[in-house]
């Protein structure tokens, strides 16, 4: 079983919940990423993104508060051992772009569909059909 430890990028980089949507903002685009986790002083994981901020960009009142009232607060997370079919399940169910991974609650990486993509591409091991793998009556009859 391929676990999501083995695709996943340990290099995440992460902002605090006060961190400013001007500040946010410059994060992104720094280090050309659509969307960062928001770690909290408890650990708690927020996922944020480009498209959410893009409604409030222009109000210049915004510009300098807190991330935290703009944060999605519905989190898909991965564990780092989960197998990496549940990766492609959430990936295939919903429009996430990129899923942090934890261990014990800690923020220890991020996994993007691209990662997914790549792996598929330049590895010979086969991923199950994820949605097939939910329901079985999707599988095309042999």
């Amino acid at each position: 079983m391929i676990t999501v430890r083995e695709v996943m990028n340990p290099q995440v980089v992460a902002v605090n919940p006060e961190t400013t949507v001007e500040h946010t903002i410059d994060f992104l685009t720094e280090h050309h990423i659509g969307g960062s986790p928001v770690v909290d002083d408890n650990g708690r994981l927020v996922m944020i993104s480009e498209l959410a901020l893009i409604d409030v960009v222009f109000d210049e009142s915004i510009k300098f508060a807190p991330i935290s009232r703009f944060m999605t607060q519905e989190l898909q997370v991965l564990d780092v051992d989960e197998p990496l079919t549940r990766a492609a399940q959430l990936f295939a169910l919903y429009a996430f772009r990129r899923l942090p991974v934890v261990k014990n609650g800690k923020l220890v990486g991020i996994l993007t569909r691209r990662d997914l993509m790549n792996f598929a591409l330049r590895t010979n091991q086969q991923i199950a059909d994820p949605l097939v793998e939910m329901i079985p009556s999707l599988a095309p009859i042999s």
